[in-house]
């Protein structure tokens, strides 16, 4: 009866060895996992401040494009009012002439 219980014995140490293998694999899974989850987060937090600048962005050169269609309106207005005084212009030059 005592070499059967040392036998058990021997085989319990045995599992016990294993799982203490495994479980020391669990562990470095999980660190490994953790890091992973961590590096994504970063990353993800990376990316929403890129997409937060590049909304900045957007929003300058809508503003820009606002303010160039603004000029662009008042510089036809202008062409409009220098083709108009060329036209006088040259209807004054033509009766000093007559």
């Amino acid at each position: 009866e005592y070499d059967i219980t040392i036998n058990e014995r021997d085989i319990l140490g045995t599992q016990l060895i294993r799982r203490n293998d495994e479980l020391a694999l669990l562990y470095e899974k999980i660190k490994i996992q953790q890091q992973t989850v961590s590096a994504g987060e970063i990353a993800y937090r990376e990316k929403l401040e890129d997409q937060r600048v590049l909304r900045l962005k957007l929003n300058a050169l809508r503003r820009e494009l606002h303010i160039q269609k603004a000029s662009s309106s008042s510089l036809e207005a202008l062409r409009t009012e220098v083709y108009t005084l060329q036209n006088e212009l040259l209807q004054d030059r033509t009766k000093v002439k007559a």
